[in-house]
């Protein structure tokens, strides 16, 4: 019988509250990024418990990484502090990894939020991975363990290069080979609150989701993703910004490549060390 932990990652929390605000009624690990440094165990109703662990780190994949080194479960849900959990998401998750046994990653639903993907239990192909969001991601912990993957800290929020850490993470443990199922079960919801790093469809944000897709797919691919992106969100953006900026935007980023810049500039230097 697998365990499940939820692994949650928020900031500045002052109090315990967000356990019973997301309705957490399983096992998990909760990483406060704050202004101080502790680890303890909250207990929990029903023999459940949560590894709360305050950190001066900041980063959000970080905070990722942080949280599968200090879990103990089978399997991680990964959360932020606006989701509210079902009653019964436990029972869901762990069902699922009993009915596919060979999947090392499920992606789930939640129930008042949209997917692209299809209605019904089958294997995610690669470029399907770009339409999953951080919230819908669990996976078996040895699996991302053995295989030594991680969440990039060049992405997510925290980086100061926008988000797409989620996609690039999934895109790592595909190249590993690991079998990324989705499941059409909703397993949360998502709570209004005001994201930490999402500002809205502006200039900055466009610039920034080309150098990300441009890090994470390469030139030719983040090119034609990047004009799907543009027209697909475009009702989203119509009155903030125009296509056309938001075009110029978006490709000035993937040109200027300033991640992959850096990531040449860190193999160069190890190259010289050698």
């Amino acid at each position: 019988m697998h365990s499940l932990e939820i692994l949650l990652s928020c900031m500045y929390e002052k109090d315990y509250s967000i356990i019973e605000a997301s309705n957490i009624k399983t096992n998990a690990v909760i990483i406060n990024q704050c202004d101080r440094n502790s680890k303890h165990t909250i207990n929990l109703t029903g023999c459940k418990y949560a590894s709360w662990i305050n950190s001066t780190e900041r980063g959000l994949s970080k905070s990722r990484n942080m949280a599968i080194k200090n879990s103990q479960a089978d399997i991680c849900l990964l959360a932020d502090n606006d989701e509210f959990f079902d009653d019964d998401c436990e029972t869901k998750i762990l069902a699922a990894y009993a009915e596919l046994p060979d999947a090392d990653i499920i992606i789930f639903n939640l129930s008042n939020k949209s997917t692209k993907l299809k209605s019904h239990s089958y294997r995610l192909k690669r470029l399907e991975l770009l339409r999953v969001c951080s919230w819908q991601i669990t996976f078996k912990r040895q699996a991302i363990v053995d295989n030594e993957l991680a969440f990039d800290i060049k992405l997510g929020a925290g980086s100061g290069n926008g988000a797409g850490e989620e996609n690039k993470f999934l895109l790592d443990c595909y190249d590993q080979g690991l079998k990324i199922y989705h499941v059409p079960l909703n397993i949360a919801m998502m709570k209004d609150n005001e994201s930490t790093w999402f500002t809205g469809y502006d200039e900055e944000f466009f610039y920034k989701r080309g150098m990300s897709t441009r890090y994470i797919l390469g030139f030719w691919w983040s090119c034609v993703y990047g004009i799907y992106y543009v027209i697909l969100k475009y009702d989203l953006y119509e009155n903030k910004i125009s296509a056309f900026k938001a075009f110029q935007r978006l490709f000035c980023g993937i040109l200027e490549n300033n991640l992959g810049k850096d990531y040449l500039k860190i193999e160069s230097g190890k190259k010289d060390d050698t």
